[in-house]
């Protein structure tokens, strides 16, 4: 079982505005320790939301020091196939969830998420959680 561990946007802007201390003494202990890791989805929401230049500066160094997940053509076939079968069971995830999940399951990585979705997804689909 691999130690790479995706860490999700909520994650990272609760870090950032240091919203919950616990959620921020689990990741600071996972980037000392552990092999977090991020995926293009993860870095534009980030980006997206950064207010100013420095922030900015603070993403681009975070990413040049962790793993990146790349994203495969096939995983974009094999996350609406999730979503279908998902759907099947009365599970409902937007698109950018179930890429996310999917990336995961697919690296065999744990997901760290504040998001509700993720637990109704690893109950139908080996998506493992952090």
């Amino acid at each position: 079982m691999s130690d790479r561990v995706l860490v999700d946007t909520s994650v990272w802007i609760s870090f950032f505005r240091h919203a919950d201390h616990a959620i921020s003494d689990r990741l600071s202990a996972l980037l000392r320790n552990g092999n977090p890791a991020y995926t293009g989805l993860i870095a534009t929401e980030l980006r997206r939301g950064a207010k100013s230049a420095k922030e900015l500066e603070v993403l681009d160094e975070l990413f040049r020091s962790i793993e990146y997940l790349p994203m495969k053509e096939e995983y974009f076939n094999g996350a609406g196939d999730l979503g279908r079968f998902l759907m099947q069971k009365g599970v409902s995830v937007g698109t950018i969830d179930l890429l996310l999940a999917y990336i995961a399951i697919e690296t065999n990585a744990a997901l760290y998420s504040l998001d509700h979705h993720f637990p109704a997804i690893a109950k139908y689909a080996p998506l493992r959680l952090y």
